[in-house]
């Protein structure tokens, strides 16, 4: 959850968010999130929770090749462990929502998970002004972390979009670079000494 919070959230969500203020202050924010990894839904959670916090609109997008099963999401303790409110019912909504149908889990937040590879997906132009790239590692999938990938991804990003992700290994860093991204390292969460951020200029 630390790492989540602070790679995806402070790091993307929040930085977005600060840009569309400073650029539309008299317009309501409507974010287009894409999410590499669904994973356990956390970052789906997180990015919920900011969007009723701070009354804005999100379409969030997320793809995922091997969704978990039902026992193995339900065990987690996540919905649990923020503070006095507790989200155990939208967390289930967010998973219990059908995949490859866009969803409504609530009046800031639009969900539409998408069972595919990253590598057969071909999102429209321009759409993304947020990417949270948490695919497996480049040792682990190195076929997901390649020019090929980021050059897609680049084109499926609005101007001034951002993706976010853990990763900082040099092949990376070029893979992005030579897709059109600058990046920038930052400080990592905890335990973590690095993390980039990559944007489309």
């Amino acid at each position: 959850m630390q790492e989540s919070q602070h790679i995806f959230i402070e790091t993307g969500l929040l930085h977005i968010i600060e840009n569309f203020d400073a650029q539309r202050s008299n317009q309501a924010v409507v974010l287009n999130i894409l999410e590499v990894g669904f994973g356990t839904g956390l970052n789906a959670l997180l990015t919920l929770m900011e969007a009723e916090k701070r009354g804005i609109k999100i379409h969030y997008t997320t793809l995922e090749a091997f969704p978990l099963d039902e026992n193995c999401w339900r065990a987690l303790n996540y919905p649990q462990l923020f503070g006095s409110v507790d989200y155990s019912r939208v967390f289930a909504k967010i998973h219990l929502a059908n995949w490859d149908e866009p969803s409504t889990i609530s009046s800031n937040f639009n969900l539409h998970k998408i069972h595919m590879t990253l590598e057969a997906y071909r999102p429209s132009p321009g759409l993304y002004n947020l990417v949270y790239f948490d695919a497996f590692g480049p040792d682990a999938q190195p076929e997901l972390w390649t020019g090929d990938i980021f050059n897609n991804l680049f084109t499926g990003m609005s101007d001034g979009g951002i993706l976010v992700t853990y990763s900082v290994k040099g092949t990376v860093v070029r893979a992005l670079r030579s897709a059109g991204f600058q990046t920038e390292k930052l400080p990592g969460p905890p335990g973590k000494r690095h993390i980039l951020r990559a944007v489309k200029m």
